[in-house]
């Protein structure tokens, strides 16, 4: 199961974000900075509170919670569907940072009255609300206020580069199975989550446009039909699966009459922060930009990094 973890992980995340999202709001205590014994259950909320300057107040945190380096050191309380309440009570922290749609696990912490902070990530602008929001709790605003502007450079920066550039058609898969010859079900970026908001900025076009379906599955037949100019196949840092990516890279060829295979634009992007929607994912708008438009020189942006 850890092989397919974080993209089927993140695939749940977005379906049950998407279903709920809308009608929760996110909880901000007027408390700031008194919280001491903090608990991160997923790993973009641990790399943002780590990247808001909390290490020494965060006691535990999620399962695959693995940056920075630092975060490994701290004990795990479980993962997404099976987080412990007892090793959270055992911990005795003052504030549960989590997910929104952990409603269940909310509410058994709010009876044994353990504060929870509700985040979401499913957009840009969700992650950026977060971080923000994350910051105001632990009175940590001056460093949020510095993250964001960088996140912003980096976007305003894309953003100029690609400006009046034509649109690529794109498709970006974020889980597939690689052990048959062939390629099967495969998981999509939609138009509702933050891969989509990358992807716009940095001068591409979903070939996806169905608005109601949060994670979309397609087969090989859909990905004809699709046919987009550019496929982006994403995976996580490789001790985090198992799958031959030379193998991916053959199922993709196989489907020769698809318009990205024909003129070699299938992209497999390997990296840690590539499935964690926190402050480190706006690394792959640069990339996915630089993929999009070659015809860019980066070079002159690549100075200024």
């Amino acid at each position: 199961m850890r092989r397919f973890w974080p993209v089927l992980l993140l695939t749940l995340m977005f379906i049950v974000s998407f279903l709920l999202y809308k009608t929760t709001s996110h909880q901000v205590n007027d408390t700031q900075a008194s919280y001491q014994r903090i608990i991160t259950l997923a790993p973009s909320i641990t790399e943002t509170a780590f990247a808001l300057g909390l290490a020494d107040r965060i006691v535990a945190v999620s399962d695959y919670s693995d940056y920075p380096p630092e975060a490994q050191q701290r004990p795990s309380v479980g993962g997404y569907t099976n987080t412990s309440l007892e090793a959270i009570v055992r911990q005795q922290p003052d504030l549960v940072i989590m997910m929104n749609a952990q409603h269940s696990l909310q509410r058994q912490l709010k009876q044994l009255n353990i504060k929870t902070h509700l985040v979401d990530n499913s957009s840009i602008a969700d992650i950026k609300a977060s971080i923000l929001s994350i910051a105001e709790l632990t009175g940590q605003q001056k460093q949020a206020q510095k993250l964001l502007n960088d996140i912003q450079k980096t976007i305003d920066t894309v953003r100029q580069k690609v400006s009046g550039l034509p649109k690529v058609s794109t498709m970006i898969a974020i889980a597939h199975y690689v052990n048959s010859e062939q390629l099967n079900t495969l998981y999509i970026a939609g138009k509702n989550d933050f891969y989509n908001d990358l992807l716009d900025i940095a001068g591409g076009q979903n070939v996806y446009t169905n608005t109601s379906v949060a994670v979309p599955s397609i087969s090989a037949e859909g990905v004809m039909r699709l046919n987009p100019d550019v496929i982006l196949d994403i995976f996580p840092e490789a001790k985090d699966h198992q799958i031959n990516l030379d193998n991916a890279m053959k199922q993709w060829q196989l489907l020769d009459s698809v318009n990205a295979v024909k003129s070699n634009r299938v992209y497999i992007i390997e990296h840690d922060y590539a499935t964690v929607p926190g402050p480190r994912v706006f690394k792959l708008l640069t990339e996915m930009a630089q993929l999009l438009h070659p015809e860019i020189n980066w070079q002159t942006e690549n100075k200024h990094d």
